[in-house]
């Protein structure tokens, strides 16, 4: 028992500051990116600046795509602390390399590898938190670990805002004070690495820190799992993969991809329409993001309790169904007080919606195949935020500048209530596909009970 709580500290503990650092990087990236990048006009095209933002996430969405199946699966075989620890010593790098890109192609270089880091560490570290939970406790325990996650991604705005201000006083431009921002956050990255090697238990050793040779060995096993991917048909476009999987199991897939699209398509871009509507800094946006986020954490565990002791499925409909309608608002004109209470509430809905639906994913899935299917659900995930984030750019640099685009009596509408729409659309379509397709008889404890 003390292992098991050592072990689900250590992740929770690892998992907070890396996000920590993330939440303070990623809410700025595309103000960060608008800063230096440019039009590329090669004649018969051209890239603008949104659509370049909007590739960013697709570069780190593609490689994760690609590669959480197969390190999900890597993770059965070899372990989830092996898989898991040089993951995020990668992102000790990469946290560097945001400071140091100096043009579209480094940083969408940083953002793939981004995409190779993540799909080491959060399929595997899913697993993990699961195959130490009793089966009465998944929630509760994906909740305290979603918690963890997000209170990183809450506190790391403010950090973020925080740094840049501090920063700006020293070299006295945005470039230049993001960069150094980034450097300071590489520390947080490292201290995550840290935290997971030293705390968390590997249940084949026994044991808690790997040594640099065991890190070593574990590396090349990475290397050599990715050298040996063969360039084939995917597994899902296969017939066999198909008929494997329950009507459950599907609209899980379908769900995690809607969800990736939806977020990609507008989570790149919303700190720039901060900036360009409401002529938002850096340091207040940082406040909105943290604020919003830091309200929203304290209502995670209890969407753990609630996973635990209600319908699962009920809960992620409802709080989808919730959320798609308060999304669909934050076009509209409204005072910035509004808008912290928009993403306030909308938070609250999220933050009971993620453990519901990792627990209802975990539900339909065997023990032996854990790794894997939380790789394929994440494989779908990025699938959908490789397009979205494409197509959002593409249409926010179609209507930016179109300040407002409609106007209904005194309500302004701005042009990134056309992507909301769609965005709203699909999160509805979502809701009802998991009301009427996952079906009770496929949860695996049902089907351990009838054989």
């Amino acid at each position: 028992m003390r292992k098991e709580r050592q072990t689900l500290l250590g992740l929770m503990l690892s998992s907070f500051i890396i996000n920590l650092g993330w939440g303070a990087i990623l809410p700025f990236m595309a103000i960060y990116a608008d800063l230096f990048f440019f039009d590329f006009d090669w004649g018969f095209m051209t890239l603008d600046v949104t659509t370049q933002i909007g590739l960013l996430t697709s570069a780190m969405m593609i490689s994760r795509a690609i590669l959480a199946p197969v390190f999900g699966k890597l993770s059965d075989s070899a372990g989830r602390k092996p898989v898991i620890v040089v993951g995020l010593a990668m992102y000790v790098f990469l946290t560097f390399g945001f400071g140091l890109a100096k043009a579209f192609w480094s940083l969408f270089l940083v953002r793939f590898f981004q995409g190779v880091a993540s799909a080491l560490v959060w399929p595997a570290a899913e697993s993990a938190i699961v195959d130490i939970a009793a089966d009465n406790k998944r929630g509760r325990n994906l909740g305290w670990f979603i918690l963890s996650q997000t209170l990183g991604w809450a506190i790391g705005p403010f950090l973020g805002g925080g740094l840049f201000s501090l920063s700006k006083l020293m070299v006295g431009n945005d470039i230049g004070a993001f960069r150094i921002t980034f450097f300071l956050l590489g520390t947080f990255s490292f201290l995550s690495f840290l935290a997971f090697n030293l705390m968390v238990i590997d249940p084949k050793t026994g044991k808690a820190r790997m040594s640099f040779k065991e890190i070593w060995i574990a590396l090349k096993e990475v290397l050599i799992t990715t050298v040996k991917i063969r360039f084939r048909v995917p597994s899902l476009f296969k017939p066999s993969f198909w008929r494997e999987r329950t009507k459950s199991l599907k609209s899980i897939y379908f769900l995690s991809f809607t969800n990736g699209f939806n977020f990609a398509m507008i989570f790149p871009i919303l700190s720039l329409f901060l900036v360009d509507s409401y002529a938002l800094t850096p340091e207040f946006i940082g406040v909105v993001f943290g604020i919003s986020g830091i309200v929203g954490v304290t209502f995670n565990p209890l969407g753990g309790y609630l996973a635990d002791k209600t319908s699962k499925k009920h809960l992620v409909v409802i709080s989808g169904l919730i959320s798609a309608i308060l999304l669909f608002f934050l076009g509209f004109e409204m005072v910035v007080y509004a808008i912290i209470a928009l993403f306030i509430i909308r938070q609250l809905v999220q933050q009971i919606n993620m453990p519901a639906f990792r627990a209802l994913q975990a539900d339909l899935v065997e023990d032996e195949k854990r790794g894997m299917e939380f790789g394929n659900v994440q494989m779908f995930n990025n699938l959908g935020a490789v397009l979205g984030p494409i197509i959002g750019g593409i249409l926010y640099g179609r209507f930016r500048g179109a300040i407002p685009l409609w106007s209904i009596g005194k309500v302004n509408i701005f042009g990134l209530e056309v992507l909301l729409i769609i965005t709203t659309s699909i999160m509805i379509l979502s809701a009802m596909v998991i009301f009427f397709f996952v079906k009770k008889e496929d949860f695996v404890v049902n089907a351990k009970q009838i054989k």
